[in-house]
Order: structure tokens, then sequence, then C-alpha cells
């Protein structure tokens, strides 16, 4: 469970602190395509893959982690869930939050509905997002936990959830996930991103959709420059210096990455890693990933990068993008195939999302995190995972409707096109109660909200992605020293690789940097992570 990932390096490097069944197919997004029952060697089986039934998607996805789409919100709804699955009782969690403080629960229609729905009384510790690795840390060394806990990458977790936390795998191993439709629901892709401990499966992942993060691009300031919607590097080039003028530049990205997973990938780079026969290889050992940082150097040299790349975060560098003072930012698919940067934009620009220059696109890791429980009773551990089943439901059923949404005439009316949120839903939502965000959530699915059109080509950019799919080979697998001087040695050498982008250090000093990196534990995870792996493959 504590794999080298892009996500957690994203983490390290500072973008963020450790988303009645019957009728046809519901919404599964993630790699889960087909039943997997057996057991890899040296562990149990992944929960056997059951696509849901429920409202048809408009478009539904050919390829293996395809998100489906659906042009217009269901006019009727599944039910997933036909019994209450709590027990009366006070449930704990301890949750990471990107928001204020909501209402207590006294005063808070949307957590009452939850809570009333599960028949239990959910208690949430929502600690900040910018605190929560280190709150993590705290209570994994305190004797008195929640009944459930979010894990996020972090040194030593899987000895505190092989120590403390309930082992899950008789209840979720192969058919056994049956008992729990919704669970079943879960992109097999997610379960394989958050691996065995001991063999075992601990925890229940948050799904989230394999795509990944893609070059989001202002399309009408590209078309100004006659630049082709599948560029060559060249091309790039071109449309770069074509719009880098006055205050508007052609590129932008948070300082953590300075979009070195575009430049990485469309350079060929493996994503994280490459097998070399049974053998695993960073990517920063790598001749493309290097070509990659010399190529970022050069934009930046040039002037094609926008100012705020220096120390910016991807917020503010998504700001100058729909400000229009960036023509291309590296972000979030899901964020545009949701309608969320197309709202941002508000209509004075069009905004896409762009092909690599070559190579592949790197996949996301299908997983934001994992929820465990703490141990105890095999009755309340039965609960716990009706609980997690329920605020899985898939888009399109009353359970979804309920967590996600709110209560209908309190949160939202229906409307012809969907559904209208009430003042109510500002403050009283999904995100300032994120019980159905971080404690178990529903796969994803595109749909900009009212826009037809864009929802099908949202649709139409993921399937090219996918196609261009290049997966991370060490999901799923650990190493003990990478739990150790991950952590350091990736910031380390990630600071040089900034320093060298941005023209304070030269390429002699990354070639320097690597061999410091791999010196100082990276020769040893890859060592530990390609051992693992052919136990567990």
């Amino acid at each position: 469970m504590t794999q080298i990932s892009r996500r957690s390096l994203l983490k390290l490097g500072g973008a963020g602190a450790l988303a009645a069944l019957g009728v046809p197919s519901l919404a599964a997004c993630g790699s889960g395509g087909g039943a997997s029952t057996t057991s890899d060697s040296g562990g149990v089986a992944w929960p056997t893959y059951q696509r849901l039934e429920g409202p048809a998607a408009d478009l539904r996805s050919s390829m293996d982690g395809g998100c489906d789409a659906f042009f217009r919100y269901p006019r009727q709804l599944a039910t997933s869930v036909t019994e209450k699955p709590g027990d009366g009782s006070d449930v704990t969690a301890f949750v990471l939050t990107y928001s204020p403080p909501p209402a207590p629960v006294d005063d808070n229609r949307f957590w009452q509905a939850i809570n009333e729905a599960l028949g239990v009384n959910i208690k949430l510790t929502l600690v900040p997002v910018a605190e929560y690795s280190a709150k993590l840390a705290t209570l994994m060394a305190a004797g008195d936990l929640p009944d459930i806990i979010l894990i996020q990458e972090a040194p030593r977790t899987r000895d505190f959830v092989a120590a403390k936390c309930a082992d899950l795998s008789e209840h979720l191993s192969g058919d056994a996930v049956k008992e729990y439709p919704n669970l079943a629901n879960l992109a097999t892709a997610s379960w394989r991103t958050m691996g065995r401990i001991n063999g075992g499966i601990y925890g229940i992942p948050l799904t989230r959709a394999i795509v990944g993060i893609g070059m989001h691009v202002n399309r009408t300031l590209f078309d100004s420059v006659n630049a082709p919607v599948d560029w060559t590097k060249d091309q790039f080039v071109t449309a770069l210096d074509g719009v880098t003028k006055g205050r508007v530049y052609g590129l932008g990205a948070s300082a953590a990455d300075l979009a070195m997973d575009y430049h990485a990938s469309s350079f060929g780079a493996p994503n994280m890693w490459r097998l070399d026969g049974d053998r695993l290889v960073s990517m920063y050992e790598t001749p493309e990933y290097k070509a990659a940082v010399d190529f970022a150097r050069q934009c930046f040299a040039d002037g094609y990068y926008h100012p705020t790349s220096r120390t910016g975060t991807m917020t503010d560098i998504m700001n100058q993008y729909y400000a229009g003072n960036v023509g291309a930012a590296w972000g979030n698919f899901m964020n545009y195939a949701t309608g969320i940067y197309i709202d941002r934009v508000g209509g004075r620009f069009t905004t896409d999302v762009a092909m690599p220059y070559g190579g592949g696109h790197w996949l996301g890791d299908a997983m934001f995190g994992y929820t465990v429980f703490k141990k105890a009773s095999p009755e309340r551990i039965k609960m716990l995972l009706r609980i997690c089943n329920y605020l899985c439901a898939p888009y399109g059923t009353k359970e979804y409707e309920l967590v996600n949404e709110g209560v209908e005439g309190v949160h939202f009316t229906r409307t012809d096109g969907g559904l209208q949120k009430t003042d109510l839903a500002s403050t009283e939502n999904k995100n300032s109660v994120p019980i159905s965000r971080y404690i178990c959530n529903a796969p994803e699915i595109i749909n900009v909200p009212g826009k037809e059109q864009e929802t099908r080509h949202a649709f139409e950019v993921q399937e090219a992605l996918l196609k261009k799919g290049v997966t991370n080979p060490s999901l799923g697998y650990a190493s003990a020293t990478a739990d150790r001087v991950s952590s350091k040695i990736t910031q380390d050498l990630h600071d040089v690789r900034t320093g060298v982008v941005t023209g304070r250090l030269s390429m002699s000093d990354w070639d320097a940097a690597v061999t410091k990196w791999r010196d100082g534990g990276g020769a040893k995870i890859a060592e530990e992570l390609t051992a693992d792996r052919a136990a567990n493959k």
C-alpha cells in the first residue's frame, strides 16, 4: 500500500498534502473492466468486479478504466440499498477537509439526512488538508482510535494498519464482496493501487478516474495561431511562441511540478517506473526523463512559462488560466469533464484538453486514499462495510443523490435539465460534510451539466487519452526503504529539478542529483519494489 506513485510524489513536492438495480449500465469508472477472482501469488484474491446496472449511460467507454458519460441527470433513479445499514450507534471517523468547518450536526440538515439514512450517528473529526499528515501521524501513535480512518501515503502507515486495523479479506476477497454490491462495483484498478498488506485486504479505496491529469488549453488562443489539436513537439513550441506576448504566456504550472508529467510523458519517459525485464527502473534514471527536463528548461529560458510558475500553487496558475493570462495549464482532467473549469472560464474562451506532443499519456492512480476500520467485533465490521456500501452507491441511485446532493426541497429542486441547488446547499454539501468523499465514494462519471456537446467532447478526449495510456507498474507494491527515506530524497531531487528548469542550476547538477537520489535510497527502493512485485504480481 506504500507504492511510489505520481500522486504521492506531487504531495512530497508540495502540490498538496498528504471523488432498484436491474436496468442497464450504471456509470462505473476505473479499470475494473472484468472480474478478478483469482488470487495473485502471495495474497488473497482481489474483490470480484461486478458492474452495477442502472440508468443507461449516453456514452459508454470501450476502454478499460473509462468513465461513462451522461448528457443529463437521470429522470428515474435506481435503488441499490433496501435496508438501513446501521445499528443506531455512534460511528467516529477521522478524515481530511478542504473546506471551512460545517455547521454542527444539530443545525445541519445535510448531515442529519445522511445519519438518518445510514441508521447511525456519524461523528466527524475533520482535519484541514495542510495538517492531515501530521495529525495522522499523531493519531497512529495514539491508543484510542476512531472507527474509520482515511489513510494517505505516509511513513509507517502499513505497519500501523497491519497492527491496529481490521483485516477485511474474509469480507471483501473474491466473491465475498458480492454481499456489498456497491463495493463490488469499485474498479479493480483502485483495489490494486491500494495493494495488500501481509497478503490481505485491509482497506476500501477512495476510487478516482484513471485518466488522471491533463494539459488544459485555451483553444481560442491557440486557434488564433493555427496550432493543431494533436501537436508534435515542434508544433507545441511554435504554438507557445505564437501566443506568448505581453501579459499572456503560453504555459503555466505549479512550482511543485512545472508540468514535468506532461513533458516527460510526451518524451516517452515511463510513468514513475519502467519494467526492464522483471526489474523496475525509475523514470529519473531514464534518458527520456532527462531530455524532458532539458526541454522544460529551454521553454522556461525562452519565456514561455508564466512568472507565477516560479512560486505558485496549482490554484494560482489555474486562476491565471481562467483570466486568459496562460494558454496551457496542467490540471485535473475530471475538473474539465464535470464542467468545473468550463464554468470558471465563463464563456470568455473555449477550454479544451490537449494530447501529449509525443510519447503517451500517463494514467492516474485510480485512487485518492483508502479507508480502514479499527479492530472490532465481526458484527461491527460488517455494519461499517454496509455503511461504506451505501456511501459508494453509483450515480443514478437514490443513495448517490442523498449523500452527494442532499434532500429534495431543502438542498435542491428538480428541473427538466437536472437539479437546481438551493442557497442552503452552498454551506451544507458533500464538501463541507465530506462523508461521501473521504469515507467511501462512488465511481466518477463525465457530465458537464446542461451542456451535451461539451460532455460528448470531454468523453471523446478521455477515450483518446486512454488509448495513449501508460500505467505505473509499481502501483500496489511496497518498499520499506521508501517508507523511511522517499520523502527526503525525492524532495531533494525535485528541488534540483526546479533549479534546473528555472535556470538556477545546470543539467550537470541534474545528473549529480539523480546519482545522489539513487545512492541515498532510490536504488534500494527499486530493488524492494521489484522483489515485492515478483512475490505478488
